[in-house]
């Protein structure tokens, strides 16, 4: 025993390691990308698009059709600036844009 488990550890900093561990995407990042969504992109383009992942640096967005995914790749560095100026950990560098529309 090192005596290092009775010494509490900020939640932030567990969840930072943990996500560390798991080789995830930091935990700022994350919650910028998919709980301030509408907040990055607007209401209008959040309707039709969502975040799906993050692989490494790149952000994977789902379009409801075609329309929205060419919508979404022709602002792609718009919404990377936004996110990576949102985000205080974590930088996302390119955006892919896959067609799945909403099920019901």
């Amino acid at each position: 025993m090192t005596g290092l488990e009775d010494t509490p550890v900020p939640l932030g900093d567990a969840l930072e390691r943990l996500l560390g561990s798991m080789d995830a995407p930091p935990a700022d990042l994350l919650s910028t990308v998919f709980q301030r969504w509408e907040e990055v992109v607007g209401p209008e383009v959040a309707r039709h698009c969502r975040p799906a992942a993050i692989e490494e640096e790149r952000l994977v967005v789902l379009a409801s059709d075609a329309t929205w995914a060419s919508e979404v790749q022709w602002l792609a560095s718009a919404v990377l600036a936004r996110i990576n100026e949102m985000s205080s950990a974590g930088r996302l560098e390119s955006l892919t844009v896959r067609v799945a529309p909403a099920t019901q």
